[in-house]
């Protein structure tokens, strides 16, 4: 005897009910749970409530616009206190703050509670489609143990081909005290270097006399097109974060075609791997010894979409990471030219062995060993951690260690669909932490400055740090080191002093690098 047939409206009252129960039973465990962790509310941001988060993205927008998203940020955390909350565009709420207990919650301990992919994969998907940087759970997992060994030590000290990527960026520096804007110079840097390392041949860009040609390697690749691409993709992803997840409000026509033009020129270095293995099999060829990250991928899958995807979702971060930071180190060094003789007299006096045909591992060790050079480093990446904002959303009910309350220090229920956000940018220039000068470049602060864990995190931390980390810091070393034995003195060509954010996925510095070196 079958089931009795019952009417609309029976079955919409059945769908009422069980989402009443559902709803009851999740307040029900949300305030135990608050009650067994002693929970209070951060403070609110003022807002009208009426716009359901809608004011907070059209100030981001804004704020982007004037180039000051970061400082925005950071003004509302003065304002607010180090923790407090917001309504979130997609529903729920945002909780914004620097407290280094609930970062390391965030990203460690409680690292299963918060993910990123209800997030990240929208406004992504188009230019580098689902991989490491945008999924969560298993997917996430599967692309992390293909690429975690690209990146592992072993593989990072090759610096005899480093040497001749920086040898030829040294070539295009005048060192008769002319004008030069550095920042395009180390895109294309940052270009040959990624490319060389992720897919086993780079693209040459340095290797032409004049900047952005087509390179003698690829007569079908324009450098400075494809950087352009890249960057407009970056400045897009950056607002489709902040707003609906519906693509009619990405109305960009340059955008998808942008999204296109990177992802056809990984796949051309993709078909030129699946090629090759397909000679070298029928000719009995021995394959490259050193790791290359494309060729890894195409052993485990013949899936070539699948493989273009995880390759741009590194290759994107890897392009950016050394070339982002060497902008804002000189950018600072220029302003600053007696911490560029204070370099250069470390360097030259060092012992360290330095040279690219040395060991591999003293190069390496040597780097680390030269103090300055490091602090240096990490007072650029302080003032400008290359991802300014980092986002992630509650997949469970869960508790923040800290932030609520009047006083700022009781725990935080969230709920599953919260936002979980903070601001490096604001966490590196706390004043509690680093001092009444914390806005001023000051590479001497590190001297004795041992900041608590989670203060100073440029590159995230826990099971989603950047796996680049080390390599990103050994190319800037090393190429650091070259520039400051190449030339004796820099100088600032820019008028305007002050650094100016250009928000993208990562921040750069709006008028580059413009300087000038003597030889």
């Amino acid at each position: 005897m079958g089931l009795p047939i019952l009417s609309v409206p029976v079955y919409l009252t059945l769908l009422i009910a069980c989402y009443s129960l559902w709803n009851l039973y999740q307040r029900i465990t949300r305030s135990y749970l608050e009650r067994q962790h002693a929970c209070s509310a951060p403070r609110s941001a003022d807002e009208r409530s009426y716009l359901f988060g809608f004011d907070h993205a059209i100030d981001f927008l804004v704020a982007a616009k004037q180039n000051r998203n970061n400082a925005s940020t950071r003004e509302k955390i003065i304002k607010y206190g180090n923790t407090f909350q917001m309504s979130a565009l997609r529903g729920g709420r945002k909780v914004i703050s620097i407290e280094p207990q609930n970062l390391k919650a965030v990203f460690a301990s409680d690292f299963p509670s918060w993910g990123l992919q209800q997030m990240r994969l929208f406004p992504f998907e188009p230019f580098i489609g689902p991989g490491i940087m945008v999924t969560d759970g298993d997917l996430w997992k599967v692309s992390r143990g293909l690429i975690q060994p690209a990146f592992a030590r072993a593989q990072i000290a090759d610096f005899s081909r480093l040497d001749g990527h920086v040898e030829r960026l040294l070539r295009k520096i005048p060192s008769d005290g002319s004008t030069i804007d550095l920042q395009p110079l180390f895109a294309l840097f940052g270009l040959d270097t990624s490319t060389d390392f992720l897919f086993g041949e780079s693209v040459g860009c340095l290797e032409e006399q004049e900047c952005g040609d087509k390179t003698p390697k690829r007569q079908d690749f324009d450098a400075q097109a494809f950087i352009s691409a890249c960057n407009h993709c970056q400045v897009v992803i950056g607002k489709r974060m902040q707003l609906p997840h519906w693509n009619v409000f990405t109305r960009d026509r340059n955008f998808w075609k942008s999204c296109q033009r990177a992802k056809q020129f990984v796949e051309s270095h993709v078909n030129r791997i699946y090629a090759q293995d397909h000679t070298q099999a029928e000719k009995g060829l021995s394959k490259p010894s050193r790791f290359i990250l494309a060729n890894e991928l195409a052993k485990e899958t013949t899936d070539r979409n699948l493989v273009r995807d995880q390759l741009l979702n590194v290759f994107m971060p890897a392009r950016d990471a050394s070339a982002v930071t060497l902008t804002n180190v000189f950018f600072q060094l220029a302003r600053h030219p007696a911490i560029w003789s204070k370099l250069r007299d470390e360097i030259l006096s060092s012992n360290a062995a330095l040279s690219a045909g040395k060991d591999p591992d003293g190069v390496f060790a040597g780097l680390k060993s030269l103090k300055y050079l490091q602090h240096v480093i990490q007072e650029t990446l302080r003032l400008h951690p290359p991802i300014g904002l980092v986002t992630r959303v509650a997949v469970r009910d869960t508790v923040l260690p800290i932030g609520g309350g009047k006083d700022g220090l009781q725990r935080i229920l969230m709920r599953k669909g919260d936002v979980f956000q903070v601001s490096y940018y604001a966490l590196h220039r706390s004043k509690e932490v680093y001092g009444e000068d914390a806005d001023d470049f000051r590479p001497e602060r590190w001297t004795q400055l041992r900041p608590p864990h989670w203060a100073f995190a440029p590159f995230s931390g826990g099971p989603r740090h950047c796996p680049g980390q080390q390599i990103a810091l050994a190319e800037i070393s090393y190429a650091m080191v070259k520039f400051l034995k190449a030339f004796k003195h820099i100088e600032n060509r820019d008028p305007v002093l002050a650094f100016v954010e250009n928000y993208k996925i990562t921040t750069d510095s709006a008028n580059g690098a413009k300087v000038a070196f003597t030889a």
